[in-house]
């Protein structure tokens, strides 16, 4: 994933679900609401976002979900868009910031910050990977090396988030 002004990445299409264009996908977003019928999203096809409206909405299990966008109408069609991230517009990501639990963060206010290890400047947050226990930031330190740390509280401090500051204690033997 990386920054981008417009558009947040809220989920990822990886197939098609029956005969009638419905879409599997998984969603990256915990607001459900994000895929409210009526709602637009934004499938990303090169590098072009193409505006769809959602029309059905499942979750099914563990971000699992089926995704029913009235643009898309048949099977083979929702099979070329496999692979496809699914956004929305940052503009309504802030609107629907309050539906944020209590110290949950966008990764668009992760990405980009300063890290600090030991109280002086380590390096700056360029990404956020999700794997199947969390997510793991990608910090880009003074000299260029990247390294990955687990975003877990026992080892990254957001407290100062709102200054774009993260204090990472890593593990020893995780960075060296």
């Amino acid at each position: 994933m990386s920054i981008n002004d417009t558009f947040i990445r809220i989920g990822k299409i990886i197939g098609a679900h029956g005969l009638h264009g419905r879409l599997k996908i998984i969603a990256i977003t915990d607001i459900e609401e994000r895929f409210a019928v009526g709602n637009w999203i934004y499938l990303k096809e090169g590098d072009d976002y193409r505006k769809y409206q959602v029309v059905d909405f499942v979750l099914q299990r563990d971000r699992r979900c089926i995704l029913n966008l009235k643009e898309i109408s048949d099977r083979d069609e929702a099979l070329s868009f496999k692979g496809i991230d699914i956004f929305i517009q940052r503009d309504e990501a802030e609107r629907t910031r309050h539906l944020l639990e209590e110290e949950a963060y966008y990764y668009y206010d992760i990405i980009g910050c300063s890290v600090f290890r030991e109280g002086e400047l380590f390096g700056e947050v360029i990404d956020i990977l999700e794997a199947g226990a969390g997510e793991i930031l990608i910090i880009r330190d003074a000299a260029g090396n990247v390294h990955r740390i687990p975003f877990v509280q026992s080892m990254v401090d957001t407290s100062e988030i709102a200054l774009r500051r993260i204090d990472i204690y890593p593990i020893e033997g995780l960075i060296e």
